[in-house]
């Protein structure tokens, strides 16, 4: 996408709530809406998603948009929040997770947790794990050894709720570096298409996928005839 000047903010759009049936229907029309912007977007698809769900996130993620862990397993039953965990918990709960996604799921570029917050020991744990990206409520984080951050886009999650407005967020901090638009799939488009022209308007510019993540490597033996069991998160 070119050279971005370092101190214009940047935008990254992400949709949760992918399920089966409308939601998927509602979250395609969505990304029609970003592609007629050229604004890429960030899926976050639970360990487990329907079949459905992860045929087009795969297909999503072929194209240039990329794809995060949205959680490990289901709340419920497992209510500790990240923010808390230590990085063995975080790890088994990982290690679970990853293996359910590489049955089921697309391969992911990185993980955002429900609620946002990560501690520590979870940063650990992503790296450990052979993920190098995290997104949270303070924005898009690499990571490197030990899950120390290496580069940081900073800014506000903006919701798609009608009484939130990324122009008015951006008036709020004067020189952000990220704008994060968290949709969900039932935004309905024309209100995600208002959103992003908001952003674009004030001067946001997109994050792109190569800015995001690494250079592709194999996730695991063997897999470098089949694209898709290759990895961009480095």
């Amino acid at each position: 996408m070119g050279d971005v000047d370092e101190t214009t903010p940047r935008l990254l759009v992400s949709v949760s709530g992918i399920l089966p049936g409308a939601p998927l229907v509602a979250a395609v029309a969505l990304a029609d809406a970003l592609d007629a912007r050229r604004v890429p977007l960030t899926l976050l698809v639970g360990p487990r998603p329907h079949p459905e769900v992860s045929a087009w996130a795969a297909a999503r993620r072929r194209a240039g948009d990329v794809a995060l862990l949205h959680g490990t397993r289901s709340e419920a039953v497992h209510p500790r929040p990240y923010r808390r965990l230590p990085a063995h918990e975080a790890g088994l709960r990982l290690a679970g997770a990853l293996r359910t996604r590489d049955a089921l799921g697309p391969v992911v570029d990185g993980f955002a947790a429900p609620g946002w917050s990560t501690s520590p020991g979870t940063r650990g744990a992503l790296v450990a794990a052979g993920i190098g990206l995290c997104v949270d409520d303070a924005g898009v984080h690499r990571l490197g050894v030990g899950g120390a951050t290496v580069r940081s886009w900073l800014g506000p999650v903006v919701t798609g709720e009608p009484r939130r407005d990324a122009r008015r967020t951006l008036r709020r901090r004067p020189e952000p570096d990220l704008v994060h638009l968290a949709l969900t799939a039932t935004t309905p488009a024309a209100r995600a298409g208002a959103l992003v022209d908001a952003a674009l308007d004030g001067g946001a510019t997109p994050l792109a996928a190569s800015e995001l993540v690494a250079r592709r490597v194999p996730r695991r033996p063997g897999a470098a005839g089949d694209p898709e069991q290759w990895s961009i998160t480095a």
